[in-house]
């Protein structure tokens, strides 16, 4: 740098509390985008939903998400962060867990409840790392932090989608060429894919106990 103006200033990485919150925002993102294509396409391509009938499926959990975003922050203000986060990374791993056992006629209740303690689930863990990661740097780099965390959220949410489809469309290919029924290999793709989901959501289970 010749005129101390980055494009992307890597110095936020410096701070450790910083690193440690994009890392857990960064993994959870790819996580959370996965389980968001896969849940669409299960309904829609296997259960035969319409599109308006899928968002409505999903709505409950969306608005949840945002009904609680302020009541997470004034959780986080009296509480702190762990008794938050700890709590909302397991939710994550059990809600991904939830959605890796749905079948060829598994009950909309069911799946339904999955999304729901998913989306809950991250908004009681992405608030209060939000804050964290932010409130560990000094003034003068708070733009470049909150740059840093937008762009590695739209990078690993182009990551999560890739990866997830991949593991659909190649877990269903091979249950295809082993002699199963479209639906099967179908459902036998979405089951992988959600289950790489969870196991990466492990990932942040345990980076949430070095905030």
């Amino acid at each position: 740098q010749r005129h101390d103006t980055p494009l992307l200033d890597l110095r936020v990485l410096t701070h450790r509390p910083f690193t440690v919150g994009v890392t857990i925002q960064a993994v959870s993102v790819l996580a959370m985008m996965g389980a968001m294509i896969l849940l669409p396409l299960y309904l829609q391509e296997l259960r035969g939903l319409s599109p308006l009938e899928t968002g409505l499926l999903v709505a409950p959990g969306g608005i949840a998400m945002g009904i609680l975003g302020p009541r997470v922050g004034k959780a986080f203000d009296r509480f702190g962060a762990r008794p938050l986060v700890i709590p909302g990374s397991l939710g994550v791993v059990v809600g991904l867990a939830m959605l890796s056992r749905m079948g060829e006629a598994t009950p909309y209740a069911y799946i339904l409840g999955g999304h729901v303690l998913m989306m809950v689930s991250l908004s009681a863990l992405f608030t209060p790392v939000f804050t964290l990661s932010l409130g560990a740097l000094p003034a003068h780099l708070y733009s470049h932090g909150s740059s840093f965390l937008g762009t590695t959220q739209q990078v690993f949410a182009a990551i999560g989608t890739a990866v997830s489809v991949t593991v659909l469309s190649s877990r269903s290919t091979s249950l295809l060429e082993a002699g199963s029924t479209p639906a099967a290999a179908f459902v036998g793709g979405v089951q992988w894919a959600f289950g790489a989901a969870a196991i990466i959501a492990v990932g942040v289970a345990g980076l949430v106990l070095l905030l």
